[in-house]
């Protein structure tokens, strides 16, 4: 069972000042027209998705506060190898984030036939010529990594090679996106995927004249070159897109505009694994509902924090999900010791943009800067089994004016050191105000 308790809201006349740098918190009384704020109870199983037959990408990186295996994994080379095969390849048609007007682009396109391709036809062929010539021609060292700019000034890092082979193949025809990731022995990365005669093919223009088949050549390449992230989207349906972010399946964009969305269990045959729509949020959505499935929001949780604003609630199906869960609509990280079927609260990794009063789950202890950037949140109310605060527990919370701790707790000095001009601490006493754990 999931603990539910409730918290009294106290009347502003009962409040005594107790600003951001003093350490002077006041006890506040009962009053009897005040009404109890109660959590809600959590939603029905059956407003979940659930798993209908879709493959998990085995190996894959889960865990956003682990990070001792995200670095050199080969296997994220295997999971993009299996998607990009199922993928709408009408998404390669796109250049995406590889920014370039129109009338360079016409540029490109007349210097590529007139100066790189000779008598070329197929499309593999193109493709090869028009690596050889940007591994002989450009430079490899600090600059604008604009494709055009590129192609101007011929010096470039990984990230410019790859933006111009993209734009120089889009003029031929020929889909192609960006990976960024790691390339094994070196460090960060970025290459490029081509499909050309209708296979796919892996192109690293920085280092080397030759390609491999995405497919028939993996073993290969995937220890070497290990993508994190494919610039292009995968799939489409009526209500998401999805990508390839962050080592994850990820859904990238909420198109539909229902207030209360399930997050889906898969698509392309696969289980999706985060939820990071770096691509927007209808705005007329209001809930959101996360799977088991769904082992990330996001390394920075961007996605969310850039297109949540009307956001009201996110749930997470506590029971069954061993990452993140859900406390009063707001999402945690979280660890799940399965000897004890207990769920320590790590992190709060997002607020939604709407929900401007939330209350924090039972923790020992508030540790420094534990709670942090949550620009809309005017109140904050603790369980009273929070009794610890350290130095700087609640930083970059500009709007946050009241905050509810039992009047047992203690505070370093410093604990609300960082809180806006005017936020008022209150200290509570459980046994008067009746404030109680409710199991339900």
């Amino acid at each position: 069972m999931n603990l539910k308790y409730s918290l009294c809201l106290l009347s502003l006349a009962a409040m005594v000042a107790a600003c951001s740098n003093v350490d002077d918190f006041s006890d506040v009384a009962p009053d009897d027209s005040v009404t109890s704020q109660t959590r809600q109870s959590a939603p029905a199983d059956d407003m979940f998705a659930r798993r209908d037959g879709e493959k998990q990408l085995t190996g894959a990186y889960t865990n956003p506060d682990d990070y001792s295996h995200y670095y050199d994994d080969p296997v994220v080379a295997e999971h993009v190898n299996k998607l990009m095969c199922e993928a709408d390849t009408n998404m390669a048609a796109s250049l995406n984030s590889v920014e370039i007007t129109d009338e360079h682009l016409a540029e490109l396109k007349d210097f590529v036939e007139g100066s790189i391709l000779t008598t070329e036809t197929k499309q593999y062929a193109k493709m090869m010529a028009i690596l050889k010539w940007i591994r002989a021609n450009i430079k490899y060292d600090y600059n604008d990594q604009d494709a055009y700019s590129v192609f101007v000034n011929r010096v470039a890092v990984c990230q410019g090679y790859s933006n111009l082979m993209v734009a120089m193949l889009h003029t031929q025809g020929i889909k192609a996106t960006v990976a960024t990731g790691f390339l094994a022995q070196a460090g960060g990365h970025a290459w490029v995927y081509a499909l050309a005669d209708g296979t796919w093919y892996v192109a690293d223009p920085t280092n080397r004249n030759t390609v491999y088949r995405m497919r028939a050549d993996i073993n290969q390449y995937k220890a070497t070159l290990q993508p994190w992230n494919i610039d292009m989207p995968l799939a489409r349906d009526d209500k998401f897109v999805y990508d390839f972010r962050d080592k994850h399946f990820n859904i990238r964009e909420v198109l539909t505009s229902d207030e209360q969305v399930s997050v889906p269990y898969g698509a392309l045959g696969y289980r999706i694994t985060a939820f990071d729509p770096i691509g927007g949020i209808n705005e007329n959505v209001r809930e959101l509902y996360l799977s088991l499935n769904i082992a990330s929001i996001g390394q920075y949780v961007l996605g969310l924090k850039n297109h949540g604003a009307s956001l009201t609630d996110v749930y997470v199906l506590n029971a069954e999900n061993r990452t993140i869960n859900e406390f009063d609509g707001c999402v945690y990280s979280i660890r799940y010791s399965a000897s004890t079927t207990k769920t320590t609260y790590l992190k709060l990794l997002y607020v939604p943009g709407a929900k401007l009063e939330i209350t924090y789950p039972p923790v020992d202890k508030i540790t420094s800067k534990l709670i942090e950037d949550l620009p809309n949140v005017e109140v904050i109310h603790f369980d009273e089994a929070t009794l610890d605060f350290q130095d700087y527990a609640i930083t970059s919370c500009p709007n946050l004016k009241e905050i509810y701790i039992n009047q047992n707790a203690t505070a370093s000095d410093k604990a609300f050191a960082d809180l806006p001009a005017g936020c008022i601490v209150i200290r509570y006493d459980p046994l008067q105000t009746g404030i109680r754990p409710i199991y339900m």
